[in-house]
């Protein structure tokens, strides 16, 4: 009976807590408030009850460490670098651009690398309390939390989106705008094509993509932005997109969709459960 009360009390620390870590984003004081004064003296007596204070004193460390990480470093990681996307966002898009991307190149993507490399020591240190060289991995998370700040700081211009009115808009990390006018812009071409899974990451998977090519008069820019995944905020984007080539009397050229293409596209067309007419008009697709 005292066994199975500890269980109980355990299971309802965790749904708290769980909570609270999904609570982050929308309040992260009161999230931390409700896990370390009831989740977590919760989550510690309901062990000492399902087991006894002498093996909770020898395992205990491992289980709270475990527990902290889960539902606060985690969840407090995930709530930082989505604070700084968001402040990034707020500081330099307008209700006026179509489409947004945090970053203008490959340099900016070192950042998500690095954030997931942070990740994984802090799972390695409180996944693993009783690890030896301890010290070693504190300083590994402390320095790739000062480059983060640091890189984060200095690539907090850096941005590309394209502007209803402005054009294609790009901003590199020392906030030295270039802007291709509509005027500037030849064609934009859409080429839907399917995305292979790779055998060598068991997360990826097959499915229908497209990209988006703004050629320019010189012909020697190409701006592409892809769409990676099928989504009604990339469907409708392109759908914007159009319209605004349209209005600046710019070629909108939607490309071929071959029978693979177009398997896959309806396949995600109907598992996303969006409406089969509309885009089918948008890519050209004959009922």
């Amino acid at each position: 009976m005292r066994k199975l009360c500890g269980i109980v009390i355990i299971i309802f620390s965790l749904v708290l807590a769980l909570g609270c870590a999904l609570l982050f984003q929308e309040d992260i004081i009161l999230s931390n408030i409700i896990l370390w004064i009831i989740s977590l003296p919760l989550f510690i007596s309901g062990q000492i009850i399902r087991t006894s204070k002498s093996e909770f004193k020898y395992r205990g460390k491992r289980w709270v460490s475990i527990y902290i990480f889960f539902f606060f470093i985690f969840p407090l990681l995930i709530y930082l670098y989505g604070y700084y996307n968001d402040l990034k966002e707020n500081t330099f898009v307008d209700e006026q651009f179509i489409i947004y991307q945090p970053t203008s190149g490959s340099l900016g993507d070192l950042s998500l690398v690095v954030f997931m490399i942070l990740i994984s020591l802090f799972a390695g240190r409180f996944l693993n309390p009783d690890l030896k060289r301890k010290g070693l991995l504190n300083v590994l998370i402390i320095v790739t939390i000062i480059f983060l700040i640091g890189f984060n700081y200095f690539m907090f211009s850096d941005y590309r989106g394209i502007h209803e009115e402005k054009g294609l808009v790009c901003s590199n990390w020392k906030g030295e705008r270039h802007i291709i006018s509509y005027e500037e812009i030849e064609s934009v071409y859409v080429e839907p094509y399917v995305h292979y899974a790779r055998l060598s990451s068991t997360s990826d998977e097959t499915r229908f993509a497209w990209k988006m090519t703004f050629q320019t008069n010189n012909q020697k820019n190409e701006v592409v932005y892809h769409f990676p995944i099928m989504s009604v905020f990339g469907l409708e984007q392109t759908m914007d997109m159009e319209k605004v080539s349209m209005e600046n009397d710019i070629p909108f050229i939607i490309g071929e969709m071959s029978q693979e293409s177009l398997k896959w596209f309806d396949l995600d067309l109907e598992l996303e459960g969006l409406d089969k007419e509309r885009y089918y008009e948008l890519f050209h697709v004959n009922n």
